[in-house]
């Protein structure tokens, strides 16, 4: 059976060239200009509150007038009537369009047949995503997504791994809420680390060390060593998720956990139509996290992506003989961003 009537493609490239406009003025200060004046305001006013020249203010804002992002007042005066929140959030991800378009060349060669299989994260991807990592959002996953897991033992005072642990701005905020726990971070990337270590001499932290390695390759003196093992972001893009999680069942104990953590999209095309976390994911992986799945030098990896989904990935933790055991009142064959699981 065909899916849901095909939306309007002319307004779908309409609103993708809206988009651009929007995140370019959330790049260069202008919604940070509107979200601080007194709305509704002039075009002259705004250029003023943002440094810029009044003509390019205009334009911008006829763009968005048009689109309906922009309202349009008595006497030629414009507001931006979306709360804070959600236009530094959303202005931040407009931002994706000339980041992802960076790696265009890159991916016009992996497609074709006889080109290279993959590429690694680009510079200003990371430097993207580092753009998510915002205290507040550290704070609201800990205590949405982390802390339900943590609960599973019932006890403050644990060790806790963070595989592929980025710059390790989750792992210290999970070490500063439990000082009597040890928390370690992994990550193949080094800059990622050293920036990780920076940070953890400039908070001041103790109980919390980095390490640069692979994850398909830890400590052999880590068997059974860790209550929790949480994979933040990891599986869908690693070259090499059967070795990662062969190494996650050797170092957690016989009673600990493991989350895995990845965006909540079917495995199944039929369940991404007209999804919205499968709208947003699936471009980023176009552009970044599949063609890091196939970047391995060996050639093994599995070409994930986020397309590999809920589905597949549970099941390949499974088969890897771990047990998924439900957190929270979400049913384990619920698509979801989050996978316990136990030996």
């Amino acid at each position: 059976m065909a899916s849901s009537e095909p939306r309007d493609l002319e307004q779908v490239v309409r609103d993708g060239l809206s988009t651009l406009v929007f995140g370019f003025g959330y790049r260069v200060g202008i919604v940070d200009g509107f979200i601080k004046i007194k709305q509704p305001c002039t075009a002259e006013e705004l250029a003023q509150k943002v440094g810029m020249k009044r003509r390019y203010i205009e334009e911008w804002l006829s763009c968005l007038a048009a689109a309906g992002i922009v309202r349009v007042h008595d006497g030629d005066r414009f507001s931006l009537p979306y709360d804070e929140a959600k236009l530094r959030l959303q202005g931040h991800v407009a931002g994706a369009l000339p980041t992802l378009s960076e790696s265009m060349p890159l991916l016009e060669q992996v497609i074709r047949t006889d080109g290279p299989r993959g590429y690694k994260y680009t510079e200003p991807f990371l430097k993207f995503v580092e753009g998510f990592s915002t205290p507040a959002s550290i704070e609201n996953w800990v205590k949405a997504s982390l802390v339900p897991v943590l609960q599973l033992k019932e006890r403050d005072q644990f060790t806790l791994l963070d595989l592929g642990c980025g710059y390790g701005n989750h792992a210290r905020r999970v070490a500063q809420v439990y000082p009597k726990s040890s928390v370690y971070g992994v990550d193949m990337d080094k800059i990622s680390i050293d920036r990780a270590n920076e940070g953890t001499q400039k908070d001041g932290l103790k109980n919390v060390q980095f390490l640069c390695n692979v994850g398909g390759n830890l400590p052999a003196d880590w068997t059974e060593k860790f209550d929790f093992v949480i994979i933040n972001q990891v599986l869908h893009d690693a070259p090499g998720v059967d070795a990662i999680l062969k190494e996650v069942k050797r170092v957690i104990k016989s009673d600990g956990f493991g989350a895995a953590y990845d965006p909540p999209v079917s495995s199944y095309p039929k369940n991404q139509v007209n999804h919205k976390w499968a709208q947003q994911a699936l471009p980023f992986s176009f552009f970044s996290c599949l063609p890091m799945s196939l970047s391995d030098p060996s050639e093994t990896g599995d070409g994930l992506g986020v397309g590999w989904g809920y589905e597949n990935r549970k099941a390949k933790i499974e088969q890897h003989g771990f047990h998924v055991v439900p957190c929270g009142d979400i049913d384990i064959d619920t698509v979801q961003d989050r996978i316990v699981f136990k030996k």
